[in-house]
């Protein structure tokens, strides 16, 4: 069974997600499995607010997360996220982070191929493509 992936929500109130990641109050921190959802922590932006490079010092926050879940995030913001090894992802205003974190969930069980990347996993869709690939080499 693959190991729970971590993941940052932005958030202003704490139940949705409802930050930009450049703005957000904290990240809700969760540990997300395909039988799991853990609460971990609450984690402040205030003193990542105070660094010269907010938008670094944020990134740096959150680099434990495979994912962050935001209302907004500018690009600048993003590539600093996505080198710290996070994929962010949009979602749209109100969003429940229960609701949310549920659907991701229901995709560990069967994840997609970016979602596979993520969890350091090969995709089933993938494997079944080399074993295709792989048996057409043979014969």
């Amino acid at each position: 069974m693959p190991r729970p992936i971590r993941i940052a929500c932005a958030t202003e109130s704490g139940r949705l997600i409802d930050g930009h990641f450049g703005s957000c109050r904290a990240f809700a921190i969760w540990d997300v499995g395909p039988d799991d959802i853990t609460f971990i922590e609450a984690r402040s932006t205030l003193e990542a607010d105070e660094s010269a490079d907010r938008n670094r010092a944020r990134a740096e926050l959150i680099q434990d997360c495979q994912i962050t879940y935001v209302q907004e995030i500018g690009g600048p913001a993003a590539a600093k996220v996505v080198r710290a090894g996070v994929h962010p992802l949009r979602v749209a205003p109100g969003t429940s982070m229960h609701a949310m974190l549920e659907r991701l969930q229901q995709a560990l069980r069967k994840p997609p191929p970016w979602l596979a990347r993520v969890m350091g996993i090969e995709a089933a869709s993938l494997a079944r493509y080399r074993l295709h690939i792989e048996q057409a080499e043979e014969g």
